[in-house]
């Protein structure tokens, strides 16, 4: 599922300068603070910038101070700049960086730069795309959520088919809603309207989730230090 850029403004309210959190498709815990607005670059390119840290959320410090660069391309099919607009484009896209193991997650202050260009455009369409997930991927994408998002934070309701979501899987609604169904048949989560909680399963499993972001994140750092071996 393909999403018109124009369209942006209707996934999400003008409040996204809190913290977030989202869970990648890698089964990485993330928060996310975003130090909205964007600014004009200050080094006289042709780009809008927007500063922001993406947290490991698993209590280990690691963090990512990242620079988004939105290229003048992609500032002319959105609406405006504003978070509204362009925060899902944002917070996505810092999730996809995360699973391609382009973010660096470090105890420094290192700023990385981060490009967001016409890469997640399907140009055929001109519509965004950054995941075409299968069915088992978006199940394992709502347990991950169960356990990060609800059970770590005291066990408040998820949204089955947040819009940022359905974005992020290159699914519709619907998807999200029927493997909701199925994790809740088989007692991972109870449903009530839109939105989940965890069930006991979820807690009992907690090693499993922890393990499944700690092998994530290892393959982050056995990609950049390789890269910088190359350098040294």
């Amino acid at each position: 599922m393909e999403s018109d850029p124009r369209r942006l403004c209707a996934l999400r309210d003008p409040t996204m300068d809190k913290q977030l959190s989202y869970v990648t498709l890698t089964g990485m815990p993330l928060s996310i603070e975003l130090r909205w607005p964007f600014h004009k670059s200050t080094s006289g390119g042709d780009f809008q910038v927007l500063h922001g840290v993406v947290t490991l959320a698993d209590g280990s410090g690691l963090h990512a101070n990242v620079s988004l660069h939105l290229s003048a391309s992609i500032q002319e099919l959105l609406p405006s700049l504003d978070a509204a607009d362009a925060g899902v484009l944002v917070i996505n896209a810092l999730r996809k960086w995360s699973d391609k193991k382009e973010l660096e997650f470090i105890q420094s202050s290192k700023l990385q730069p981060l490009p967001l260009s016409s890469r997640f455009l399907y140009f055929k369409t001109k519509k965004w795309r950054f995941e075409e997930a299968t069915d088992e991927q978006i199940q394992q994408l709502l347990k991950d959520k169960l356990y990060w998002s609800s059970h770590q934070l005291g066990g408040s309701p998820v949204a089955i088919a947040d819009p940022i979501e359905v974005l992020y899987v290159g699914a519709t609604p619907e998807r999200l809603m029927a493997a909701a169904k199925e994790l809740a048949a088989d007692g991972w989560a109870s449903i009530s309207g839109d939105s989940m909680t965890p069930t006991a399963k979820i807690a009992a499993a907690a090693e499993e989730f922890a393990t499944r972001a700690r092998k994530a994140l290892e393959a982050i750092q056995q990609k950049h230090a390789f890269e910088a071996s190359k350098t040294s």
